[in-house]
């Protein structure tokens, strides 16, 4: 494992964000917001704030990937297509949202809230691209949709949510070939009007309303497209009862689903709650429904209808799976060991004046990228992760922490690997890989063994002052042949971390991220053609050497980067066929393997 410190120095709020496409990351620190390249760790922008700003109610956020530099005033000499890359970064405050451009120094924009009748800002994203700006008010009040090119802005009156975490609202999805995390065109929103739920579908650009649909629900509590863009998933509140409504991209009411009689009153051990998370499933072919019963069903687009139930229990008796539970010894050491079966993972604690029946629900629910393996939280039991293997439906490994799970990730391009944090006052996670050619049939299987424990609290200190420590952690997006990287943080400083190590920098790849006309990238190129210089070493190849601090220095990482040894075993990530099992896979269904597309 290596880990770089590039904490701030400064003993004040920060705010870290990488980019979408991981080339750079932004941290706010002081007065001042800090843009540093993740290729070669250098400090690209420096930008001072006024003295006006609130750092402490700062919020800040990247532009969906653009492929072609619209700000750059002459075009790349490259004929070639370049990545998708994030080029504009917002930081905003309760009353002013500045942008900035990193393809021009002198470029800002400045959006002012005024004398803020309708509220303080509540959130601040991008809009479908770089040059519009979505802000929503405070109470819900309005939210505004800012052109960066004409100045010309579009109030959008009682949008049910204040827009955090994506709640309430949606860009319909794109291609995958306009670039990773790229938006499409078609805002659909919700919005309450005299007590009534409305879905608004909003024209590109000029947020003209497309349609305007009355919704069947009584409290709404989300929406979200599915991948290919065809349908919409609204479902409602848990205490109006288990009710999910699918609608086409026009808006049209095409079926509501309700939870299927039990066999028997008390099957459920709770009545008249519903549903409580929904999520789509890599592949346009299925969606996930997690209720408060502690079951998933996992529909078909084709019907709608549930024809796989992925049940959590309170005792764990499933001899296919390896069940394994965190130790922490005296000295404070952590290890898992295999648990027994039947196991019971520890119960959510009950508090005063409140029922056990509260505390139960899948409340997180993450599929990896190619849609084979799902992991669940259930409340009830919040210390136990269930990972499942979809194409065999039965559990492949569960996890039983020490401390309740807070986020479960699933790495965006790799899918082995899934990222597990807990609630800890110190930052520990949890790497679990999972072979992909592993089979769930045999709990001896030598590939379904423990997660990995990352300790990284001697590489960053804990924040100074009273305030409790607000440790983060996300993967960052980089690309499958790529080595894995993550970006871990509190509110005054962050670092990054690779489990595997760090790839080797080609000599011929460019050192400058905003250097589109890659002068230095063609030269080199050209002298390895011609035999002038040595053809550098392969990552592959890289990867079978220690990646110590000397290494770090051979890569081009910048001086005072700081790595560790550790991890290891980490070479059983690779895996030679794994490219071609990809190729060959083609669209079939993650649930070939288990016949049910038959059925349909």
């Amino acid at each position: 494992m290596e880990t770089t410190d590039v904490s701030p120095q400064y003993k004040a709020t920060s705010l870290s964000a990488p980019s979408p496409t991981a080339s750079h990351i932004a941290c706010l620190t002081g007065a001042r917001l800090q843009i540093r390249s993740l290729v070669t760790f250098e400090l690209v922008r420096n930008i001072p704030l006024p003295q006006t700003h609130d750092v402490r109610r700062s919020q800040i956020a990247w532009s969906p990937p653009s492929a072609s530099p619209s700000g750059a005033s002459t075009p790349p000499r490259r004929s070639s297509v370049l990545p998708p890359r994030s080029h504009r970064i917002l930081v905003a405050d309760d009353d002013t949202t500045r942008v900035y451009d990193l393809r021009d120094d002198n470029w800002t924009a400045v959006i002012s809230n005024g004398s803020g009748g309708m509220g303080k800002n509540v959130t601040v994203e991008f809009g479908r691209d770089e040059d519009e700006v979505l802000i929503w008010s405070d109470f819900a009040s309005r939210a505004m949709a800012w052109s960066l090119k004409t100045g010309r802005t579009v109030d959008i009156r009682d949008p049910k949510f204040s827009g955090k975490d994506g709640r309430g609202w949606g860009y319909r999805p794109c291609s995958e070939e306009q670039g990773v995390g790229g938006r499409g065109s078609v805002l659909a929103l919700l919005c309450r009007s005299p007590g009534v739920d409305m879905l608004m579908l909003l024209a590109p650009k000029t947020y003209d309303v497309i349609n305007r649909v009355e919704l069947t629900t009584q409290d709404a509590q989300g929406v979200r497209w599915s991948s290919d863009g065809r349908w919409l998933a609204i479902w409602d509140a848990a205490s109006v009862g288990y009710s999910l409504c699918i609608y086409t991209a026009d808006g049209h009411l095409y079926r509501t689903i309700s939870r299927e009689l039990p066999d028997e009153p008390s099957e459920w051990g709770i009545e008249g709650l519903g549903i409580k998370t929904v999520e789509w499933v890599p592949g346009d072919d299925w969606l996930a429904v997690g209720g408060w019963d502690r079951r998933v069903r996992i529909l078909s687009t084709k019907t709608f209808s549930p024809v796989v139930y992925l049940d959590h229990t309170a005792e764990i008796c499933v001899p296919s799976a390896s069940v394994y539970m965190e130790q922490i010894d005296a000295r404070g050491f952590r290890s898992f060991e295999v648990a027994q079966q039947p196991a019971t993972p520890p119960k959510a604690p009950v508090e005063k004046n409140d029922t056990g029946l509260m505390k139960q629900g899948i409340s997180a629910m993450a599929f990896n990228k190619d849609g084979t393996l799902c992991a669940t939280r259930d409340d009830s039991t919040p210390t136990t992760v269930w990972i499942w293997d979809l194409r065999s439906l039965q559990p492949r490994t569960i996890l039983i922490l020490h401390s309740p799970v807070k986020a479960l990730q699933w790495h965006p391009s790799h899918p082995s690997h899934l990222l597990i944090q807990s609630v800890h006052d110190s930052p520990t996670l949890y790497l679990y890989t999972a072979h992909p050619f592993a089979s769930s049939t045999s709990s001896s299987d030598p590939t379904t063994g423990p997660p990995t424990i990352l300790s990284l609290a001697d590489n960053i200190a804990k924040p100074v002052g009273s305030a409790p420590a607000k440790w983060s952690a996300r993967w960052l997006t980089t690309e499958p042949d790529q080595k894995p990287a993550m970006v871990v943080g509190h509110q005054q400083g962050y670092i990054l971390v690779w489990p595997q190590g760090k790839d080797q920098i080609l000599r011929f790849q460019s050192r400058d991220d905003d250097d589109d006309d890659g002068d230095e990238s063609d030269d080199s190129l050209y002298d390895i053609l011609t035999g002038r210089t040595p053809v550098p070493p392969l990552r592959n190849s890289a990867s079978r050497h220690s990646c110590g601090s000397e290494d770090a220095g051979e890569d081009g990482y910048g001086t005072g980067a700081r790595s560790v040894q550790g991890l290891d075993g980490t070479g059983s990530l690779d895996d030679t066929f794994r490219e071609k099992r990809e190729a060959t896979g083609g669209d079939k269904s993650v649930f070939d393997e288990s016949g049910l597309d038959e059925m349909f």
